[in-house]
């Protein structure tokens, strides 16, 4: 009997010792390699909305009536005419919609509201760099041009490069302000995963939009964005995030241009800065009184640096 309790004892140690061992793998490491990661994993988030969201915009205003530069594949707009065009057991017709990547299909469900529109990036599907795949599922109680207008976004094995993206978001047009800018809100988690890492990010946001939210086109989008939410690593290390001054997203720029994110844990502060408007691939992070560089394309730290020591970059630790 003493013999089984010790072997008992034993297999509940070790099971005990491999599940800390699972669950420190990272977060054992330093509070300096804690607040570069999550820095790193805010910087992929917002890129990642900016890259998607631009066609996720463009699609959700596009017409799909046959009086717009939209039209049905194998087809012409004149299509529409069609006997049972948005009858039951039709199902989705495939558009090309201009403006849009060339590797994505789009699907819509009906020529009214409500409506269902799927955006399918096949593989190899590339632009701004990066390589995408998977579905982004739309659901629109009216076109998102009118005030009051609700939309759902849910992507569906959805991929950036190597990092898996989940995300559920509600966004409702607000109207217009006191400055006559089209006002909406959106409410997301989006989930960011890399080999067994886990990012999780929630947030309440508002975007002012101060040119092209009536059109298609990508290029003259540009709206500032605020508000604040959360990042937590691994369901272990939560940050509160206040977007302190408002990002800049700007069609005509790969990057995001100008504003400023608090990130803080525990009375510990992380700043990441876009910078002061000018179109480039760089921001600033700061913590711990240390400010350095860091590249929004490869999300990198220059080479060199404190920084760049302590962390090798998204899903990789000690240069594995």
């Amino acid at each position: 009997m003493k013999n089984k309790l010790i072997i008992g004892s034993v297999i509940l140690l070790m099971t005990g010792f491999l599940s800390c061992q699972k669950n420190d793998r990272f977060w054992g490491e330093s509070s300096l390699e804690k607040d570069l990661y999550t820095s790193v994993t805010e910087i992929i988030g917002n890129q990642v909305s900016f890259i998607t969201g631009a066609n996720e915009h463009g699609v959700s205003v596009e017409r799909y009536d046959g009086h717009s530069p939209a039209c049905l594949l194998n087809g012409s707009p004149g299509n529409y005419g069609i006997p049972g065009w948005g009858m039951p057991g039709i199902s989705h017709l495939k558009f090309h919609v201009p403006h849009i990547d060339s590797c994505v299909n789009v699907t819509v469900s009906s020529n009214t509201y409500p409506k269902e529109i799927v955006i399918e990036y096949l593989a190899g599907c590339s632009n701004h760099r990066h390589d995408k795949q998977g579905k982004v599922i739309i659901n629109l109680s009216d076109t998102i041009t009118n005030e009051g207008a609700v939309q759902t976004i849910t992507y569906q094995d959805f991929y950036i490069d190597t990092i898996k993206v989940d995300l559920t978001a509600t966004l409702k047009n607000l109207g217009k302000n006191s400055s006559g800018n089209w006002v909406i809100t959106k409410t997301y988690t989006q989930t960011i995963t890399k080999n067994d890492e886990v990012s999780v990010r929630k947030n309440d946001e508002s975007q002012e939009w101060t040119a092209g939210f009536e059109t298609t086109d990508k290029k003259d989008n540009v709206y500032y964005l605020s508000g604040s939410g959360s990042v937590v690593i691994n369901d272990a290390e939560k940050y509160a995030k206040t977007i302190t001054t408002p990002l800049l997203f700007d069609g005509s720029c790969e990057f995001i241009k100008s504003g400023v994110i608090e990130l803080n844990r525990n009375g510990n502060e992380v700043i990441i800065d876009y910078g002061d408007g000018t179109c480039d691939d760089k921001a600033t992070v700061t913590t711990n009184g240390t400010t350095e560089e860091i590249n929004l394309h490869s999300h990198k730290f220059r080479e060199g640096g404190r920084f760049g020591k302590h962390f090798h970059g998204f899903g990789r630790r000690h240069g594995g």
